[in-house]
């Protein structure tokens, strides 16, 4: 990994202003974020913001269909969900390798991922009452 960067946040409005941060950051060189973080760390949260940014905003989980994709002015953003990942073959079956470097992907449950990935890593974490930290870290 290359350069990291440490943020905190202290509300689910800060940490969908990150993700807007990130998008507006990144998403021009990069095209593929992963999260990884326990539950309720605040990943829909981060990503309602990065797609926010894009001008789209209805995210929701996409935990029981593991993709959504979101039109817009940027270009489709590809939100994966693997929490519900059964078997490293399903996503193959979604189209996930296809997705990679020609969209912008999001992946939530990014440890569930079976193989490396480069791209743009997020880690989220739960600190104290509404408080997260959340690392930044370039491939």
């Amino acid at each position: 990994m290359g350069v990291v960067r440490r943020f905190i946040t202290r509300s689910p409005e800060e940490t969908e202003v990150l993700g807007q941060f990130v998008f507006c950051r990144y998403a021009r060189r990069y095209r593929t974020f992963l999260l990884f973080g326990e539950m309720g760390s605040g990943k829909t949260t981060f990503v309602r913001g990065f797609a926010g940014a894009a001008g789209y905003g209805n995210v929701r989980s996409p935990t029981f269909t593991m993709v959504s994709v979101y039109p817009t002015p940027s270009g489709r953003i590809h939100h994966v969900d693997l929490y519900r990942l059964e078997a490293p073959d399903a996503l193959y079956s979604l189209g996930f390798m296809d997705m990679i470097g020609r969209d912008i992907v999001i992946v939530e449950w990014a440890e569930n991922l079976p193989e490396d990935v480069e791209a743009v890593r997020i880690d989220l974490s739960v600190k104290g009452e509404g408080e997260r930290v959340i690392t930044v870290s370039l491939p």
